[in-house]
């Protein structure tokens, strides 16, 4: 009996997450949304989570960061800036998994110059918050609460956030079935 309730019970945080997230996706905070650097460093990001940013001006500065749990990928941190920025303080920080490995030792990750930004607004996993000490040991400041940015990143796709909800409800409903099956 306890098993059947927990079980239902994870079907119900499921569904719920599936359509929570498939709802965001077409209206609301996981649809992209657009601004210009200027905006960001002036007004922030509000509750977006699906961000392009235009007229970013990067650095090539960047900070190498291991991970410090097992199996997470390590990740490149780096500030952003608006035009209007002063050098020593970032409008808001990018991070990536996805980088070629021999541009670390070659310090060449970041390209200096003014491009536009698309990720997904999520803070630095906690195996890698050291990145931003190591970024304040460089002379960097910002003001909190920082954005964070996981560049090229996108929301989970729709057909997964309908798949888990439509999982979760033949899984709960199967469960039920059998169980009244078997009482009958």
């Amino acid at each position: 009996m306890i098993v059947r309730i927990i079980i239902i019970l994870l079907c119900l945080v499921f569904f719920i997450n599936g359509c929570n997230s498939l709802i965001s996706q077409f209206f609301g905070t996981h649809k992209l949304r657009s601004f210009e650097m200027a905006e960001v460093a002036e007004k922030g990001i509000g509750d977006a989570d699906y961000v392009e940013i235009t007229n970013a001006r990067f650095e090539p500065d960047f900070v190498y960061q291991e991970a410090e749990e097992p199996g997470s990928p390590p990740i490149i941190l780096y500030p952003v800036f608006a035009e209007s920025s002063p050098d020593q303080t970032p409008a808001l920080l990018a991070w990536t998994a996805d980088f070629f490995d021999p541009c670390v030792e070659a310090d060449t990750c970041i390209a200096a110059g003014t491009r536009t930004l698309r990720g997904v607004v999520r803070p630095l996993p906690d195996a890698n918050l050291t990145g931003l000490d190591r970024l304040k040991e460089k002379g960097y400041s910002w003001e909190p609460p920082v954005i964070v940015i996981n560049e090229n990143e996108a929301p989970v796709a729709w057909y997964w956030n309908a798949l888990m909800m439509l999982g979760a409800g033949l899984v709960a409903i199967g469960m039920e079935a059998f169980y009244n099956r078997k009482k009958a």
